[in-house]
C-alpha cells in the first residue's frame, strides 16, 4: 500500500508539471531587415559551383563579366541562356527567381532579395559577355650600341606595359613580341617594328565589342633596396647536351665555366665548347691543345672577371696537380698552378674574386672519407705560392669524390665559405654547409637532401646588396628523380629543406623542377652523378644569371632582377 502512494505521488508531480509548461509562451527571434547581397558570381550549366564569372554590385545593378569563350583559349561560347547564379544573402531572406534554376541573362533580369522581416530589395542582373583584352607578356628585342642583340621582358602594372632599362641604353631596330588570346588582335603589329622613344597606345581588341587601352613605354629601371625581385626568374634557354649542342660524348660533360658573355662546357678529352650566354646557341670551340685529354681537361670553371680555368684530376694523371689559365675564349692555355702532390685533387675547382687583382681558388681533396681541402690566395694580381694551404673543416666530411667549396671574400681567409658534399648515409651528407672561416667549424647547414643522390656543386655571389649560394642534387641512378638546382638567399633563412614541395626553407628563391633537366633529357644515365652550377651578375648590376648543367642532360640559364616595379 505504501509502494501505491508513492508511485501516485510521483504521477501527479508529473502531470503538475506538464500544465505549467504548456502554459508558457514560446519565445520568437526577431526576423532579420537585412536584404543585401554580399557576395555573388555566376557560372554555366555542367560546372555546379565553380565560380567562373565574377559580379560587381553598383547601387541595384548588377554586372556579371562573362567570357565570350570557356575555357578562354577555347572555342566553346558561352551560352548566356543558361547561367546559375550563386549568392550570398542573409540567412532568413528569401530570393526571386529561384537560384537553383538555370537563368537566361540575354537580356537584363530582375532579382529580388526579401528579407525575413519582409522588406524587399530588387536588383537588375546585366550579363556583359566579352572576349580576352589581357595582355600575359610583352618583349622588347633591339641591338645594342656594340651590336648585340638585347631581350627585354615586359613588368605590366595595370595598363601599364613598361620595359625598364638602364639610363643611356641605346636601341636599335627595336621589335615588339607579346602574347594575347588567340581571339584577340593588337593594334601594333605582332613581332613589328616600333620606336618607344616615347610612350605608344596599345590597343587589345576581343569578340563582343571588347577593348582595352594599354600604354607602350621605356621606363628608367630602379632598384630594389636589397635583393632580387620576387618572381622575376625566367629560363632563358635550356640546351639538351647532345641533340642542341652537338655534344657526342657522354658521360664526360662535368663542368662549366659562366664568363658573362659567354658559358663554357667542359667535356673531358674534346675541346670546350662555348654558347652565348643569353640564348644558349652555340658559338665555338675552344682550342684546347695539350691540355685536352679525358683526365687532363678534367674540370673548368671561370672567375668574376671571366677568366676561364681547367684543371687535371691526381693522381689519375700523375702527381702534379695543374690548372691552365685562359684569358678569353679565343686565348690559349697557360699553365697558372703547378703543385706536385700525393693527394687525389681535380673534380671541383671554385674560384671567389678575380685572379688579376685579388682571389681566393679552392680545391677538395677526393676520393676517400676526407674533410680537407687546398687553397690558394692571389692578392694584387700575384699568386702568393704554387704550394697551397690545406684546410679542414670540423664536422663536415665527405667522400666519393663528391664535394665542392666556394669562400665569399676574395681577400680574407676568414671569412665565411660554403661545402656540400655527399657522404652516404652520414647526417650530414648532402647538407649545404655555412663555415665559419676563422674557425673553420660548421655555423649551420640546411636539412639534408635525399641520399639516393648526389650534392656535388655549389656557387656563392653578392647581388643588390644581397648574399646568394646556389647548389645542386644529382640523379646517379638509374630510377628516381632528383636533378634540381637551388638558388638560396642567405640572409633570407637559412634552415630547412629546400627541395620539398613546398619548401622548408625561407632563404628559396627558386628551384629547378625536378627531375626536368636531368639525363632523362637524353635517356643515357649520369652514372657519374656529375653536375654543375655558377653565377655572373650582369655588368649594369641589375640582373642575376644562374646556369646549371647535369651530364647527359641540359644546360640551363636563369635569369634574376632587382627593379622596383612599384
Amino acid at each position: 500500500m505504501k509502494r501505491l502512494d508513492k508511485n501516485i505521488k510521483i504521477f501527479l508531480f508529473l502531470i503538475g508539471t506538464l500544465s505549467i509548461l504548456s502554459c508558457q509562451k514560446p519565445e520568437y527571434r526577431d526576423r532579420y531587415e537585412e536584404n543585401l547581397i554580399s557576395d555573388i558570381f555566376a557560372t554555366h550549366d555542367g560546372r555546379g559551383r565553380d565560380r567562373l564569372f565574377e559580379a560587381r554590385v553598383v547601387d541595384d545593378k548588377i554586372y556579371i563579366d562573362v567570357d565570350y569563350y570557356h575555357p578562354i583559349d577555347s572555342d566553346n561560347e558561352v551560352n548566356l541562356s543558361k547561367l546559375f547564379l550563386r549568392a550570398t544573402v542573409p540567412a532568413d531572406a528569401t530570393v526571386s527567381p529561384s537560384l537553383s534554376e538555370l537563368w537566361d541573362l540575354t537580356t537584363p533580369k530582375q532579382l529580388t532579395i526579401t528579407s525575413g522581416a519582409g522588406l524587399t530589395k530588387t536588383y537588375t542582373v546585366i550579363a556583359n559577355k566579352q572576349g580576352n583584352t589581357d595582355v600575359s607578356n610583352a618583349t622588347l628585342k633591339f641591338e645594342d650600341v656594340n651590336g648585340d642583340n638585347q631581350e627585354v621582358s615586359a613588368i605590366i602594372i595595370g595598363s601599364n606595359i613598361n620595359f625598364s632599362l638602364v639610363p643611356g641604353t641605346v636601341m636599335n631596330n627595336a621589335k615588339l613580341s607579346y602574347t594575347i588570346n588567340r581571339h584577340s588582335s593588337g593594334s601594333v603589329a605582332n613581332n613589328g617594328n616600333i620606336d618607344l622613344s616615347s610612350p605608344k597606345p596599345f590597343t587589345v581588341s576581343s569578340v563582343g565589342n571588347a577593348s582595352k587601352q594599354y600604354t607602350l613605354q621605356v621606363v628608367e629601371a630602379v632598384k630594389l633596396a636589397k635583393g632580387i625581385r620576387p618572381g622575376s626568374a625566367k629560363i632563358m634557354f635550356a640546351k639538351k647536351l647532345k641533340s642542341d649542342l652537338g655534344i657526342s660524348v657522354d658521360n664526360m660533360t662535368g663542368g662549366i665555366a659562366a664568363t658573362g658573355r659567354y658559358v663554357v662546357l667542359n667535356t673531358r678529352d674534346q675541346n670546350s665548347i662555348y654558347i652565348d650566354a643569353f640564348t644558349g646557341a652555340k658559338v665555338g670551340e675552344i682550342d684546347l691543345g695539350p691540355v685536352r685529354g679525358s683526365l687532363r681537361n678534367f674540370y673548368t670553371t671561370a672567375d668574376d672577371a671571366g677568366n676561364i680555368f681547367v684543371c687535371n684530376l691526381t693522381q689519375n694523371d700523375g702527381n702534379v696537380f695543374n690548372i691552365w689559365k685562359l684569358s678569353s675564349v679565343t686565348s690559349a692555355p697557360q699553365s697558372f698552378i703547378s703543385w706536385t702532390t700525393t693527394g687525389a685533387y681535380g673534380r671541383k675547382l671554385s674560384i671567389i674574386g678575380d685572379v688579376n687583382t685579388n682571389a681566393i681558388i679552392t680545391v677538395p681533396v677526393v676520393g676517400a672519407l676526407s674533410s680537407n681541402f687546398a687553397r690558394w690566395r692571389v692578392v694584387n694580381g700575384s699568386l702568393v705560392s704554387q704550394t697551397p694551404e690545406i684546410v679542414t673543416i670540423s664536422g663536415y666530411s665527405w667522400s666519393n669524390n663528391n664535394i665542392d667549396v666556394i669562400y665569399t671574400s676574395p681577400t680574407s681567409i676568414t671569412s665565411e665559405y660554403f661545402a656540400v658534399g655527399y657522404a652516404g648515409s652520414n647526417p650530414i651528407s648532402n647538407s649545404l654547409a655555412r663555415v665559419n672561416g676563422a674557425t673553420n667549424s660548421v655555423m649551420t647547414t640546411l636539412s639534408q637532401l635525399g641520399t639516393n643522390f648526389i650534392s656535388n656543386a655549389v656557387d656563392y655571389i653578392t647581388f643588390n646588396n644581397g648574399k646568394f649560394v646556389s647548389y645542386n642534387h644529382v640523379n646517379g641512378q638509374p630510377w628516381g628523380s632528383a636533378d634540381q638546382v637551388y638558388l638560396i638567399d642567405v640572409d633570407g633563412g637559412f634552415s630547412g629543406d629546400p627541395s620539398l614541395s613546398p619548401s622548408t626553407t625561407p632563404g628559396l628563391v627558386w628551384a629547378a623542377e625536378k627531375g626536368k633537366y636531368g639525363w632523362v633529357a637524353g635517356n643515357v644515365q649520369n652514372g657519374n652523378g656529375t653536375g654543375d652550377v655558377a653565377m655572373t651578375v650582369s655588368e649594369n648590376g641589375y640582373f642575376l644569371y644562374l646556369y646549371f648543367m647535369f651530364t647527359n642532360g641540359y644546360v640551363v640559364g636563369v635569369q634574376f632582377d632587382c627593379v622596383d616595379i612599384q
